[in-house]
């Protein structure tokens, strides 16, 4: 399986003593406690976004929680045996059908953890969830992991110190506000400071595990997030303002659809750099830098 497990999370947990195995009829032996290479649960990393593409074990080794850091493991999990024995015996066009579906597996597991580390919603958070294969893919082993990142688009890591473990169960330092331009990025800024959008809530495509169809998809999303909008500036469902734009982020193509929540953080987007938030404006003249 050579397909990265997308998004931000690690984990892992080892057992002491020799690793246990499952035997499967007519099939090899699995393992199932993972290889000394998998990333201790709870560890930190000082790594690069580019560097946790790899699978586990990364490269260096792990860094006090308390000090500087830019990865937390935070779970560490196996997909299912019957999957695994498939991809041993798939021919064709079967072998990718699989691995899709291990894929998809390890991540929704992934994104299901997150949030109860969390202690919240992560799309309302400035984090990213990571998911990472632990060598031997074979085995199904895959590692969890959260990053503070720069922007709801880019891919580089923000340097923390203290843990991640229920940082959204109050209101959280970390909460998206508003986001600034910065070429093809999105940067994550105070309201205060200039900015071209601003956070105005989460929307979820239901139902759950729906296929991914992108002109669908598109379409959804602009329709809930531009209810979204119009709540957060206080006018009604019907209501139009030209001078701002619904945004998303999300999964807008079928490998990032794959084993998803299928949820998209939604912005106002201002052609013109504001200077303060626009929550509750109404129909009022927009706070222009």
């Amino acid at each position: 399986m050579k397909q990265r497990v997308a998004f931000i999370a690690v984990v892992l947990v080892l057992l002491g003593g020799g690793a246990s195995w499952i035997l499967h009829d007519n099939g090899r032996a699995i393992p199932s406690t993972p290889s000394a290479g998998a990333p201790p649960v709870g560890s930190c990393w000082q790594i690069d976004a580019a560097r946790t593409t790899a699978a586990f074990p990364w490269p260096g080794a792990p860094v006090d929680c308390a000090g500087p850091h830019t990865v937390e493991v935070f779970h560490v999990g196996q997909v299912g045996m019957d999957l695994l024995h498939r991809l041993d015996d798939a021919e064709g066009e079967d072998v990718k059908l699989t691995e899709n579906l291990l894929y998809a597996q390890a991540r929704r597991a992934c994104l299901v953890q997150g949030p109860m580390f969390l202690g919240g919603g992560w799309h309302e958070a400035r984090v990213q969830i990571l998911a990472s294969w632990v060598k031997p893919s074979a085995d199904g082993f895959f590692g969890c992991a959260l990053a503070e990142v720069t922007g709801p688009t880019a891919d580089e890591f923000v340097t923390r110190s203290g843990s991640l473990s229920g940082a959204l169960k109050q209101e959280s330092p970390l909460a998206i506000a508003c986001v600034r331009r910065d070429g093809e990025q999105l940067r994550y800024v105070g309201c205060t400071e200039p900015h071209d959008g601003e956070y105005a809530g989460v929307y979820t495509i239901t139902p759950p595990e729906a296929p991914f169809d992108e002109t669908a998809v598109r379409s959804s999303t602009a329709k809930g997030c531009t209810t979204l909008g119009l709540k957060y500036l206080g006018l009604p469902e019907d209501g139009t303002r030209a001078d701002l734009a619904p945004g998303s982020v999300g999964p807008k193509t079928a490998s990032e659809w794959l084993g998803g929540d299928q949820a998209f953080t939604c912005y106002l987007m201002s052609a013109k750099p504001l200077k303060a938030s626009v929550r509750g404006l109404g129909l009022a003249p927009l706070p222009l830098a």
